[in-house]
């Protein structure tokens, strides 16, 4: 089995630009149009759309 790299855990819960709107639904800072990335604790369509590219850890 590989081992898991430390650091590698990419996802807009632990981005500092995921932020929490209510009840469940979280936007992204970094999107043109603040996109939903997590709508009723659920992950949309634009969950992770930048690839871990803009990720920023809290």
């Amino acid at each position: 089995m590989g081992k898991n790299k430390k650091g590698n855990n990419k996802t807009c819960e632990q981005c500092i630009h995921c932020m929490y709107e209510e009840a469940g639904d979280m936007h992204c800072d970094e999107h043109d149009n603040f996109e939903l990335v997590y709508e009723e604790f659920g992950p949309t369509e634009h969950y992770m759309w930048c690839g871990g590219q803009r990720f920023q850890k809290i």
